[in-house]
């Protein structure tokens, strides 16, 4: 910028900061001053909605509702969680034990009313309960599934086998065909499920030694 335009604009500038007179000498510090400051103002607005920001992910947002908002959340998630603590690996014996009987029982009521007999359907059922169990139970009950799969699949094999009876015949005859004749049909199913059962639990128990 040349002398001449330099004296021109100067006295614009010394206005600009409030300096006349002998001030003027200051007149370029003040509006570097004043400047800085309205940089300052600009971004007040953002500061202060960053730090609201930062004190909401802290825990101590002024905004109560908002807080006691997602403590509440998390507590439902927990309380959530524990309800179902039981279904999760590791399984105790008692909930295998409950999931054997009742899963198959189930679906093999199901299976009965739709087909008029302790099917494929059921079978299905207690095989992937079966390993499941097998896989998920507690290792100092690692072969209770073995052992509890034959023996559940036979109470729900008795207490659905009633559905299918006939109303004439001698009762004992009727219960002894029943179970030779739903045995014999799924067998297949229970000796495969019980034998991938009893391999799980050996690979487990080996893994672990």
């Amino acid at each position: 910028m040349s002398e001449e335009n330099r004296r021109e604009l100067e006295p614009r500038f010394y206005r600009a900061v409030g300096a006349t007179g002998p001030q003027s000498e200051k007149a370029f510090p003040a509006l570097a001053r004043r400047r800085e400051k309205n940089t300052e103002d600009k971004f007040a607005d953002s500061q202060e909605i960053a730090k609201k920001v930062e004190n909401f992910y802290k825990g101590t947002s002024p905004n109560q509702v908002i807080t006691e908002q997602l403590t509440q959340h998390d507590k439902e998630r927990v309380s959530f969680s524990e309800r179902v603590s039981w279904l999760q690996p590791p399984l105790p014996a008692k909930t295998a034990v409950l999931l054997i009987l009742v899963v198959p029982l189930i679906i093999g009521l199901i299976d009965v009313l739709l087909t008029g007999r302790i099917g494929i359907i059921t079978s299905f059922a207690y095989s992937i309960t079966l390993l499941y169990l097998a896989a998920t139970i507690e290792m100092k009950h690692a072969w209770d599934p073995v052992i509890a799969g034959p023996v559940a699949y036979f109470i729900v094999s008795l207490i659905l086998g009633q559905l299918t009876l006939s109303p004439t015949g001698s009762f004992m005859l009727k219960q002894v065909a029943m179970i030779l004749t739903t045995l014999a049909f799924n067998a297949p199913w229970m000796v495969g499920s019980t034998a991938i059962a009893f391999a799980i639990a050996f690979l487990r128990i080996r893994r672990s030694a």
